[in-house]
């Protein structure tokens, strides 16, 4: 080693290349565990993430709709509901007048019934 020092450097480089393997490296072969690893849990994390994504956005679209849908059903129900509190005034005024027609028919009738007694009294 002391003489390899001292020797020239071209005789040192010759000396180097001599004792060097070369190896044939491909790019996937130059990578260490580490990378490979970090490099797989990129693309698993990257592919999660999309997923997520599109499962939020997919439960957004179906919150909207859904909220929508529910005004369109509380509209219609209170829509439905003044129709049928409408229709329900209506039926009350309705029997309102026939009970105070069936009031004044019984009021003529029992005159009508005093005023027939009367006569047959007189006779």
């Amino acid at each position: 080693m002391f003489r390899t020092a001292l020797a020239p450097a071209a005789v040192r480089r010759t000396a180097l290349a001599a004792r060097s393997r070369n190896f044939h490296t491909s790019p996937a072969a130059s990578k260490s565990a580490t990378e490979k690893v970090a490099e797989v849990a990129d693309k698993v994390n990257k592919s999660v993430g999309r997923t997520l994504a599109s499962a939020i956005e997919k439960g957004e679209e179906a919150t909207e709709s859904t909220k929508q849908a529910i005004g369109t059903t509380a509209t219609k129900a209170k829509e439905t509901s003044n129709e049928t509190a409408s229709k329900a005034k209506e039926a009350s005024n309705v029997a309102a007048q026939k009970a105070n027609q069936t009031t004044a028919g019984a009021r003529e009738g029992a005159k009508d019934f005093k005023h027939d007694v009367q006569k047959e009294a007189r006779k």
